[in-house]
């Protein structure tokens, strides 16, 4: 599940993603309880019923994995909801999304899994591969103009490619440093990143690259960054 709010006293409207189906918008009536289990992160079978002109509405739910242990941990929390957030951001509405659903779900059994919190750049690689899944991702050791390997320091434009020699185009002075290590953030498995640092001035511009596709920050990137 991706996320859920309030529909009027009783109701839910819960945002769920699935690797056939993508991203779909369901109806939970509530009543006077909560059904056990569903919460932001959970893995579950969902048996839906067709609603004429509306969302689907749940009636029935089984819990496959309930993610317990990344919950004993404010910044592992934070982190499963931005996931949740960030890929549900880049899933398409009723289109299959099976890259980004195994992203999620990889994301979510890492954080789950662990011991102690993890380094940035677990969160910096997320944000590249969601990017890089989703179609978007930024051209970081070739030019997004010409096509050509980027030796030296050069630009890039987060909003149109990423990365480009300085001839080929304008756009934020950036060191071959850190394009090779954004680089190797995306390339590396999300398991392999767990203990892996990340530059302040990495942060920095995978969040700017992900702000560019989306118009603004996913809410829930202040909740692990504040931590």
């Amino acid at each position: 599940m991706l996320s859920a709010a309030p529909y009027g006293d009783d109701d839910r409207i819960l945002r769920v993603l699935g690797p056939d189906e993508g991203r779909l918008g369901v109806f939970q009536r509530l009543g006077r309880r909560r059904p056990a289990g569903l919460d932001v992160g959970v893995c579950a079978n969902l048996l839906l019923r067709g609603r004429a002109g509306g969302l689907d509405t749940l009636v029935g739910a089984t819990v496959v994995h309930a993610r317990v242990r990344l919950r004993s941990s404010f910044l592992r929390l934070a982190l499963a909801q931005y996931g949740c957030e960030l890929v549900g951001a880049f899933s398409r509405e009723g289109h299959a999304e099976p890259k980004l659903y195994g992203l999620l779900e990889t994301w979510l059994l890492v954080l789950d899994a662990l011991d102690d919190d993890p380094r940035p750049g677990l969160a910096v690689g997320l944000e590249l591969k969601t990017l890089t899944f989703s179609g978007v991702g930024p051209a970081l050791d070739r030019c997004a103009v010409c096509g050509r390997p980027i030796d030296g320091g050069g630009a890039i434009d987060v909003h149109a490619g990423g990365a480009r020699h300085p001839q080929c185009g304008a756009g934020l002075p950036v060191a071959a440093e850190l394009l090779a290590e954004l680089d190797g953030l995306r390339r590396t498995p999300l398991r392999e990143l767990v203990d892996h640092p990340a530059s302040d001035a990495a942060v920095q511009l995978s969040r700017d690259l992900v702000r560019a596709q989306l118009g603004s920050d996913p809410a829930t990137r202040a909740l692990w960054t504040a931590l």
